[in-house]
């Protein structure tokens, strides 16, 4: 009996204490959690010289119980200074599982790391600057003491990539990767000085390129290697035959050494085990789909090359490449006609891990196309200082017969013939120069009766005519003939810089000149019939993003179009200029007829200081046009001119303007800044819901439909109004005055002085009148209304919904100026608040200073000259730092 109960109090202590231990893997990541978060993102931005950040952290037992599980969420890591609108590591989560019970015991054994949905990009820019270099240096002093045994033990057993992308791009060396979809995995006992790290490796898509040649082409990978490594020395030592690039397989041997934070040692030799040409075939892009294993081929490849050397941001190790095709053929078995007579024989090679002395020879590269031969060579030395280049290219390919040697995407079309005899030969920076004694380039590149179509372009391109004529100065475009979304097009031109803009990345220039019949800019735009959202519904978010201007062309391109359909607007004789320059697309004196008028247009979108909201600048001048179709054909007028909605007739009007571009391509209407004017040359003003409501209370019905003729205003708009001058006008005998403002929103604050015969108002209207003389004599005030009455109006509320208040003028004051006052008074508020805040934030950081030089006179006067110096110093700098970046945030605004 006394054992029964024995077992049952220690049946309910282990309970107890079951219970104890989940409630405390429950609470304490909950508890400490706020203070885990912010102790680890000081820590991260104290020692990194960067800007890191994450959304959260996610301590556990249960995850992979009874390991703790460590997940920081949504980290990124940006970088500062030259890279500081570049993201060098971003990832869905990290996570970390610690061996706990060996962690009580003071040793971290890491049971395994997971990295989830890294996107790394590494930079290196054109003077060697990497994005990666973010660590902050050690300044602390450290006294020489002898190295005292430590009780930290550290172990790793394994860790894991999942769906990783990284780019990595040298613009010193003229180097890319990228790699897609990365998966890898490794394990092995990290804490010994030397063990067998097994890895596994897979990619979807490889791409590689040097001095603007690709030499992979998003190519599937595989990689299973076991690297033998040896701690003390970081050598990481391999030798593998399990590696799978498409179709082709490599065996390679050699190391990998980082003797130091700086340098990369390497001696890597690598071959092919099968000299089958199908293989090789495998990396040529567009070639490994799914039907590849079923392709007929004959031929033998051997690749082959070596790395040896050092790798760092001045040098590379010295590299060879060797590639020799012979007698090769591929054939698709459904598809009648087959490739031939391939013969290829080239060479990569540098022998110093000199980037400039890399040479590239591609002696030979032949091959027949449907019976037709088509050969080209190159030859390229010094790709980085002055490349230098002797090439040359000749053959006919008859498009049409592509379809039977080559599988093409499903709904493709593909017709025409091109032809092609070119050579060139000499350094490029003799040809940029104009030493045409010292380069050679000459030869023909045509093309006729080409159409292709696909799934993207459905409708097709076709290019009936076009010659490129080589010499060493440019290249000439002569005999345009193109039709393209139903619009035909002709012109010529020339090219200049073109092996500068392919070797260096130099701009290219270019003139042109091209006509067409009609060009429909909602289809070339993906304009769609859409319904808009109902009013005060939340649009949907945007979809598209801005088009981004290159920074590397010089064009101008001077065209004449017969037709121009826009939206609703249609446009015709179009002519004028667009120049695309230093990231930015300016229209010059784009002319043309539309909405029953002329118009003349200059502007500018320019991408380089902004790529999200574009910057955008318009002029323009528009004569004798159609009120109402202007105002149904731009969205913008819309909402800058809402009244164009109840006049008709004609208008003449400029404008200046500048501001944002949203990232679904429309104006950022808050953004734009400007001033115009507006004449309106002979119209009528019907239906205005606050001329109805002054007609229906002063009882007079000229006042709800009346022509405007000659009636000239000035405006401004900022902050999202428009600011419209005083102007007077006249219609029979009323004598109108006119100012206020309006705001894309609709809301409208306008004053309106009214002077009306008294006869003209009818008995609503002059009992309206005598209760204001009334309700003044009750306060004292005579007033004497004499043939004419002189009111004051003011007008609030929206362009639909308006809200009237009618005084007499000799009461109320003049409506026009009072209103303009009010609009003064509120531009000047905000002036005075940006000031007031300048000023405010100006005295903070001056008082700041005095106290903080005080502090440290009072530091050295006590003896705390060495501490008081460095930590006031440090305060006083972070403390103006901090005051001058909220300066710099309200200049910002």
């Amino acid at each position: 009996m006394k054992i029964g109960k024995l077992f049952k109090r220690l049946l309910l202590f282990v309970g107890v204490l079951v219970g104890i231990l989940v409630l405390t893997a429950i609470l304490v990541p909950v508890l400490f959690k706020d203070k885990i978060l912010a102790t680890l993102k000081t820590q991260m931005n104290n020692n990194l010289d960067a800007v890191t950040d994450f959304k959260d952290i996610d301590i556990s037992l249960f995850h992979h119980f009874p390991n703790l599980s460590v997940g920081i969420i949504d980290i990124s890591i940006k970088g500062k200074g030259y890279y500081k609108d570049d993201t060098l590591i971003a990832a869905k989560d990290i996570e970390v599982t610690v061996d706990i019970m060996q962690a009580i015991h003071g040793v971290y054994d890491i049971v395994d790391v997971d990295l989830n949905t890294p996107r790394i990009h590494a930079l290196v820019n054109d003077k060697g600057q990497a994005n990666w270099n973010i660590t902050k240096p050690d300044t602390t002093a450290k006294a020489a003491t002898p190295a005292q045994p430590s009780s930290f033990a550290f172990k790793l057993r394994k860790y894991s990539i999942e769906n990783g992308y990284i780019e990595y791009k040298d613009d010193q060396a003229k180097m890319t990767a990228i790699i897609d979809n990365l998966n890898h995995n490794g394990s092995g006992d990290f804490t010994s000085d030397a063990f067998t790290l097994s890895t596994h490796t897979t990619i979807d898509a490889l791409s590689f390129a040097y001095g603007n040649i690709p030499y992979l082409a998003k190519v599937k990978t595989l990689v299973d290697m076991d690297l033998q490594v040896d701690n003390k020395s970081s050598k990481y030592t391999f030798n593998t035959d399990k590696i799978q690039l498409n179709g082709l397989k490599l065996a390679t041997k050699g190391f990998v050494q980082l003797p130091d934070t700086i340098n990369t040692m390497m001696d890597i030799q690598f071959s092919t085990p099968s000299n089958n040409f199908k293989d090789i075939l495998s990396l040529i892009p567009g070639m490994y789909q799914a039907d590849f294993k079923n392709i007929q081929t004959s031929g033998t490849v051997a690749l082959s090359g070596f790395a040896k050397g050092t790798y760092n941001s001045r040098q590379m190790p010295a590299f060879q490449v060797n590639l020799a095709i012979q007698n090769g053929m591929f054939r698709y078995p459904s598809l009648p006609s087959a490739v031939t007579d391939i013969q290829v024989k080239m060479q990569a090679a540098n022998n110093d891990g000199v980037p400039d002395h890399t040479i590239v020879n591609v002696e030979k590269a032949h091959m027949v196309l449907a019976n037709a031969p088509f050969d080209m060579h190159l030859l390229l030395k010094t790709p980085i200082s002055d490349p230098y280049i002797d090439a040359g290219l000749k053959g006919r390919i008859d498009l049409s017969q592509v379809q039977q040697f080559m599988k093409l995407e499903a709904g493709t079309k593909l017709t025409g013939v091109v032809t092609a005899d070119v050579t060139a030969k000499g350094a490029i920076a003799a040809a940029q120069k104009q030493q045409f004694d010292k380069f050679y380039a000459a030869g023909t590149i045509g093309i006729s009766n080409m159409l292709y179509a696909s799934k993207d372009y459905p409708g097709g391109v076709a290019l009936s005519n076009m010659l490129l004529t080589f010499n060493p100065k440019n290249v000439s475009v002569s005999g345009l003939k193109a039709q393209y979304l139903q619009s035909n097009f002709t012109g010529d031109g020339t090219i200049n810089n073109l092996l500068g803009y392919y070797f260096h990345k130099e701009a290219l220039s270019g003139t042109f000149t091209v006509a067409a019949d009609k060009v429909d800019v909602n289809k070339f735009m993906g304009t769609s019939s859409t319904p808009q959202p109902a009013t005060g519904a939340t649009p949907p978010p945007a979809t598209t993003t801005p088009f981004l201007v290159p920074d590397n062309l010089d064009i101008t391109l001077t065209a004449t179009v017969a037709t121009v359909l826009y939206d609703k607007l249609t446009l015709t004789n179009v002519k004028g200029a667009l120049l695309i320059k230093d990231q930015s697309v300016t229209m010059k004196d784009i002319s043309g007829n539309g909405l029953d008028g002329t118009m003349l247009i200059n502007g500018s979108y320019s991408t380089k200081n902004d790529k999200k909201n574009p910057d955008i600048t318009m002029a323009y001048k528009v004569q004798n046009v159609d009120i109402q179709k202007t105002y149904n054909a731009f969205t913008t007028v819309q909402k800058m001119m809402p009244l164009g909605k109840y006049i008709s007739g004609k208008l003449s009007s400029q404008l200046t303007m500048q501001g944002k571009m949203g990232q679904d391509m429309t104006p950022v209407m808050n953004s734009l800044t400007g001033k115009g004017d507006l004449l309106i040359i002979n119209g009528v003003l019907s239906g205005f819901p606050a001329m109805q409501q002054l007609g229906d209370k002063l009882n007079i019905s000229q006042l709800k439909s009346f022509p405007l003729q000659d009636i000239k205003n000035f405006f401004t708009f900022v902050n999202g109004r428009v600011i419209v001058d005083p102007y007077k006008f006249k219609e029979g005998d009323i004598d109108f005055e006119v100012a206020g403002s309006h705001g894309f929103d609709q809301t409208i604050k306008y004053g309106l002085n009214l002077t009306v015969p008294r006869s003209m108002m009818g008995s609503a209207g002059t009992t309206m009148v005598n209760n204001l003389v009334n309700q003044a004599a009750g306060k004292g005030v005579t007033i004497n209304v004499g043939d004419k009455v002189n009111l004051a109006i003011t007008i609030g509320g929206t362009i639909t919904a308006p809200k009237i208040e009618t005084n007499l003028k000799s009461l109320a004051g003049d409506a026009v100026n009072n209103v303009k006052q009010q609009i003064t008074n509120e531009i000047k508020s905000k002036t005075d608040s940006v000031k007031r805040v300048v000023k405010d934030t100006v005295t903070a950081i001056k008082k700041q200073a005095l106290n903080a030089a005080a502090q440290e006179l009072k530091n050295q006067i006590s003896g705390n000259k060495d501490t008081a110096n460095k930590n006031s110093l440090d305060d006083t700098k972070k403390k103006a730092q901090d005051a001058v970046k909220g300066l710099k945030g309200l200049f910002g605004k």
